[in-house]
């Protein structure tokens, strides 16, 4: 969905700004890559579009479905933003059924403001919590940067947010600053 984000995370060092138009040739073109390295897993991924009615979510539906159509064995993985602002369009990636649905909570509900100020931490929960629940055969995963100022007591309600939501998965990384200008 390109390389330019609607929002300014401030661990992140994506380039932010107004996107251009969805290449309607990368369905077939990740399809194609994925073929050609015999991928047994793939992990398809995009920047935030707040730009798009649906934020991307028919554009995750169309790469799944061609991904499936052309690699019958791989497994296909979907990290997606939060669709934040966008009602139920979130429910068209789950129709697809990736085999995972994951969703990165990123930190710790005290520092979104500061370093996620485009996103609200309990709207990602229930989006993980929602994919659960519409279908329980896809695995639902998320992943929690540390070292961003959270304490342990944090990272445990963030778990135990995360195991309220069913989700199957977490990863926990250590944070890297990009630059001396992220946080």
């Amino acid at each position: 969905m390109g390389d330019t984000c609607t929002r300014a995370c401030a661990f992140c060092d994506v380039i932010t700004g107004k996107p251009k138009a969805l290449d309607p040739l990368e369905p077939l073109k990740i399809s194609s890559a994925i073929h050609k390295l015999n991928l047994k897993h793939a992990v398809i991924t995009s920047v935030d579009r707040d730009d798009l009615d649906d934020g991307g979510a028919n554009h995750f539906y169309e790469v799944i479905l061609e991904t499936r159509k052309n690699n019958p064995n791989t497994t296909i993985e979907v990290l997606t933003p939060d669709f934040l602002r966008k009602g139920d369009s979130y429910k068209k990636v789950i129709e697809a059924k990736p085999d995972v649905f994951n969703h990165n909570i990123e930190t710790v509900p005290g520092l979104y403001r500061k370093v996620r100020p485009g996103s609200r931490y309990f709207a990602s929960i229930e989006l993980l919590k929602n994919t659960k629940k519409i279908n329980k055969n896809i695995f639902t995963k998320s992943g929690l940067m540390v070292g961003l100022g959270e304490n342990k007591d944090e990272v445990l309600q963030v778990m135990d947010d995360l195991r309220f939501a069913e989700v199957d998965f977490l990863t926990i990384g250590q944070y890297l600053q990009p630059s001396v200008k992220h946080h």
